[in-house]
């Protein structure tokens, strides 16, 4: 009798723990979900930036994720963008890509995918990946991208930086075709 009374209580230890040791995990899961979980998100967003009541951007995408609520916040574009950017004439540059993610605070906004950009002076750029750093209006890739010049000009490398407007590019390791007057 003894050793049921024993064998009952150290039974009774155990599954306790058990249960309590599954509750407890199952609330950390939950909460560190949250933890990762966005502060908000938004659908079908049409986002128009204004500076001195003069439109200079339009931010379209189907779904943005806000992680503001991080260290390091950012916002991310899980299904691509398409932006619009509006020079000081009001001619206007457009840029698309599959996924992009833009950090606060560095200013830098990561686009993948299909990226693609059609200046209003009609160059043309595709590449897999860009960044783009907003600070101080400069562009840049490690990887491989294709461009065509409204000069006919086609140029493909494995890497570049330059200008937002492309009035200043530094190519790296490149080939192409280039038209050249006698």
């Amino acid at each position: 009798k003894k050793y049921d009374i024993i064998k009952s209580i150290v039974i009774a230890c155990v599954v306790t723990m058990l249960f309590s040791c599954q509750f407890d995990q199952k609330e950390d899961t939950a909460y560190r979900d949250f933890e990762e979980a966005p502060i908000a998100e938004g659908y079908e967003v049409n986002l128009k930036y204004t500076d001195s009541g003069k439109l200079m951007a339009v931010l379209k995408t189907p779904k943005v994720l806000d992680f503001s609520n991080k260290s390091f916040a950012y916002f991310e574009f899980p299904k691509g963008i398409v932006l619009d950017i509006i020079d000081k004439e009001g001619k206007v540059s457009v840029v698309t890509s599959d996924y992009a993610i833009s950090y606060k605070q560095t200013g830098i906004i990561d686009m993948r995918g299909n990226v693609d950009i059609k200046t209003a002076d009609s160059t043309h750029l595709k590449a897999n990946q860009l960044y783009w750093d907003q600070n101080i209006n400069w562009v840049f890739t490690d990887q491989k991208y294709k461009s065509y010049l409204p000069d006919g000009t086609i140029n493909e490398a494995d890497g570049f930086d330059a200008n937002q407007d492309f009035t200043i590019l530094n190519s790296r390791i490149n080939d192409g075709v280039m038209f050249i007057e006698e």
